[in-house]
């Protein structure tokens, strides 16, 4: 656990003072809380006098700037499918939420075909919740993206397969013109709850910017997905849409990117674990 992570007392500190505004009083009880080994955050289930809620401590400030730039424009079209914004001290990195009941969906729940069937189609909420906008060049952007992070990660990857990457990503070039709609881009079992009578709702928009849809399924198709089409098709339904042509372009390209961007992570953070999954979608990548 990171050192200088803020103590328990200071999410207390900010549960009692949104109770206290709203006339519960300041007395609080920690619940519950979460930790986890990279350091990058901390949240905690609070009791106070006005029920329970959640507050959560980032350290990245854009983080926290995206974070509650979506709880304010578009999760609230979500109501109890998700957390919703209480309070924010900005300076400290703090938010103050609604808790929603559920458990991280793991192990057999995240494997759940009516799980992703929900799933996709509380994103398909959080992405109608505000106008798509156009947004011309995508794709050559995304493919500069790649290319700048290829050459910073030339140390960490065999050459051959950077070259590889380059060709699978490329045709995503054509893909002019793009819609931006409302993105999680952290989409997945990790940030999805499912309550005892198998409801799920989404947590965590520390990520959220407007993005092409497809976005959204970076994480599954490098997970969940891989060699379980009966996931994706369940999800999809749910969602509404199927990918397009161009679609699939930007996923391929965006997962090329992703798979590059989280063994940057994971090296720096000392995340093997998390680093092998990236380097078997890389493979995977690759062989095609």
């Amino acid at each position: 656990m990171s050192s200088d992570l803020p103590p328990s007392s200071d999410l207390l500190d900010a549960a009692a003072a949104w109770a206290g505004s709203v006339g519960a009083g300041t007395r609080t009880e920690l619940v519950e809380e979460w930790i986890w080994p990279h350091g990058e955050s901390r949240v905690a289930r609070v009791r106070t006098g006005a029920g329970d809620v959640v507050v959560k401590w980032e350290r990245s400030a854009r983080n926290v700037a995206r974070e509650v730039e979506a709880l304010r424009r578009y999760v609230p079209v979500l109501g109890d499918d998700a957390g919703q914004l209480l309070a924010v001290d900005s300076d400290a990195q703090v938010l103050v939420l609604t808790h929603v009941p559920g458990d991280l969906a793991k192990g057999d729940v995240a494997l759940d075909p009516e799980v992703h069937r929900q799933a996709g189609a509380l994103l398909a909420r959080l992405h109608a919740s505000a106008p798509g906008v156009p947004d011309e060049g995508y794709g050559e952007r995304l493919l500069a993206d790649l290319d700048e992070k290829a050459a910073a990660l030339a140390p960490l990857v065999d050459a051959t397969d950077l070259v590889r990457l380059r060709e699978v990503a490329a045709p995503v070039a054509d893909v002019r013109s793009v819609r931006l709609v409302p993105a999680h881009r952290d989409f997945g079992p990790r940030n999805w709850l499912v309550d005892a009578g198998g409801r799920v709702r989404v947590i965590d928009f520390a990520h959220a910017e407007p993005s092409p849809w497809a976005v959204d399924l970076q994480k599954l198709t490098m997970r969940e997905w891989r060699d379980r089409p009966d996931l994706e098709a369940a999800f999809l339904e749910g969602y509404g849409h199927m990918p397009d042509d161009e679609d699939r372009l930007v996923l391929r390209a965006y997962v090329a990117l992703s798979t590059l961007a989280i063994i940057a992570w994971s090296v720096a953070h000392d995340d093997p674990a998390f680093e092998a999954e990236a380097r078997s979608v890389l493979a995977t990548l690759v062989a095609t």
